[in-house]
């Protein structure tokens, strides 16, 4: 294999998208918008804000870089940017979290217990993938459990700041998680059109089961936003659930124009960053 340390590195504005910044970005976007729920009024710990930049950039870089320790090419023109400069790439991954495990002293105590589960279910995760074949159907249960991982980590640690959560905040919550799963299995079946040698959860469900969950998490997020809208009493928890709406309809609209998705790697970034829409109710 070829010395990634020896490879001089030159920045181009797609390293940004394969290093998952934009990712982190709506990370970051959607988590902020979702502290302030119900009423736009609730304190902000930005300190909590910065950790999770930090930990969604470690954990992201560090399953692409457990991705390239398989003996097979890579599979992506992701992969083949992080194995041309794992050595950096591991770097910056162990500069993160080290960063974050020494911000994690200076936030809320009630936050450590969610982060040490959390800790602990991402280190099972990791193990996990790492020991399933690449060429195997149990690839399927990556999309699941990152859509857990991050829906929990963006959303669901509003609910330990130490302060009420809001049934606006839980139901919300719901939608969310169901829109990150719904973004993974999007790109999953761009990938299975892409490449034949992928096995992932798209290609382990067939295109039209793909494509009917897709559809039926855009018909769902439609009627749980809008029950949002009508019975709560906050403005702005009826704004960020209209943002939602627009997030799944940007989805819906990627799933009718494939062809798009395939072949762009600006529309894929574009995917990427319709989670920091709710920027627009901040």
């Amino acid at each position: 294999m070829e010395d990634s340390a020896a490879v001089p590195y030159r920045f181009k504005p797609i390293h940004l998208h394969w290093l998952s910044l934009d990712i982190v970005a709506g990370a970051v976007v959607s988590h902020l918008a979702a502290s302030r729920l119900p009423d736009d009024q609730t304190p902000v710990n930005y300190l909590v804000i910065i950790l999770l930049g930090l930990v969604v950039l470690g954990i992201y870089t560090l399953d692409h870089l457990l991705d390239n320790q398989r003996p097979s090419p890579p599979r992506t023109q992701r992969h083949s940017f992080i194995r041309l400069h794992q050595a950096l790439i591991w770097r910056l991954t162990a500069g993160a979290i080290g960063l974050a495990a020494l911000l994690v002293w200076f936030t809320p105590r009630e936050l450590w217990f969610f982060g040490f589960g959390m800790l602990i279910f991402v280190a099972f995760y990791l193990w996990l993938v790492s020991r399933i074949p690449e060429k195997s159907n149990r690839q399927a249960v990556k999309e699941p459990i990152t859509s857990l991982i991050y829906a929990g980590g963006v959303w669901g640690s509003t609910w330990f700041l130490g302060r009420d959560v809001s049934w606006e905040s839980m139901v919300l919550g719901l939608v969310f998680f169901m829109l990150t799963f719904q973004s993974l299995l999007l790109f999953s079946h761009f990938e299975a059109l892409r490449y034949r040698e992928v096995f992932n959860l798209a290609r382990w469900l067939k295109r039209p089961r793909t494509l009917q969950i897709i559809q039926a998490i855009s018909l769902l997020t439609v009627v749980m936003c809008l029950a949002v809208c009508f019975y709560s009493e906050f403005r702005y928890a009826q704004r960020l659930s209209l943002i939602l709406i627009a997030i799944t309809a940007a989805h819906y609209w990627m799933m009718k124009n494939p062809e798009k998705g395939v072949l762009n790697e600006r529309f894929r970034i574009a995917g990427e960053l319709v989670f920091a829409l709710p920027l627009l109710v901040l």
